[in-house]
């Protein structure tokens, strides 16, 4: 081979050894930036804003069960006629407790409660009149309770009372309305001497009137047929115009 010949040939080596190079260059270049482009869109991360929260305030630890004057206040605060509270369960306590269970679910009993009961007397925060009430003033015998209904069927009050003594001198089971009434005191006719403050008359002679005292309202039948009431709540009833036409509803049975 001449030496032009082989001149030719180195040229034609090197320039296709630097052709290559140059291609792999650009290759590798290409291959680069489409591996760029092609990553994963960039996350931005927005933080969620934060809820401030009250401060929680620790209560105070009690007992899980009331006790018996928690029991007397609670039912003092709902309008029950409890007595004295005093955490001593007498029969005025009694008394308070059975017009509870009337007014809540209906079973009036003067038996003590039970736990469970004293817990639910102390949540109760509201009172109903019972199926058998009516709008007026419902005498509950087994209770020696007055309950006041309107008639909107709203307990406008519940009144300590003492019926008539069982027997002969009961007071007379019904729904009477109110036939006639004296606005001051007045002198029992079959009982001379018995004073009777402001009496409405329902039934024969039977009335629901104030006594000679206060302290004669007791919590079991005393009367002689008439309906003992607190001075107190006697005015209260004249005062809201419950009289003549009105009705008073006497029911149930005092079991010893």
């Amino acid at each position: 081979m001449s030496y032009f010949r082989r001149l030719l040939v180195g040229i034609s080596v090197l320039a296709g050894a630097t052709l290559l190079i140059v291609v792999a260059g650009l290759l590798i270049v290409y291959l680069s930036t489409q591996s760029t482009s092609n990553h994963s869109p960039e996350v931005i991360v927005v933080p969620t804003p934060t809820i401030s929260l009250p401060p929680k305030i620790p209560l105070p630890l009690t007992n899980p069960l009331p006790s018996k004057m928690y029991v007397e206040d609670a039912l003092n605060a709902l309008g029950l006629p409890v007595g004295k509270v005093d955490g001593i369960y007498d029969v005025k306590t009694q008394r308070a407790i059975c017009a509870w269970r009337e007014l809540t679910y209906g079973e009036p009993t003067r038996a003590l409660p039970s736990d469970l009961e004293s817990m639910q007397i102390v949540s109760t925060r509201h009172l109903a009149p019972a199926a058998n009430q009516v709008v007026g003033l419902n005498v509950n015998i087994a209770c020696q309770i007055a309950t006041w209904v309107s008639p909107s069927n709203d307990v406008l009050g519940v009144f300590p009372v003492s019926s008539g003594q069982p027997g002969y001198l009961s007071t007379s089971v019904g729904v009477w309305k109110v036939a006639w009434q004296v606005n001051r005191w007045y002198e029992s006719i079959l009982y001379p001497e018995a004073m009777m403050y402001r009496p409405k008359f329902f039934h024969r002679g039977m009335a629901i009137h104030g006594s000679a005292t206060d302290a004669l309202v007791l919590p079991y039948p005393a009367s002689h047929g008439c309906v003992r009431m607190l001075h107190a709540d006697i005015d209260r009833l004249w005062d809201a115009g419950f009289g003549i036409g009105d009705t008073v509803n006497v029911y149930g049975e005092w079991v010893l």
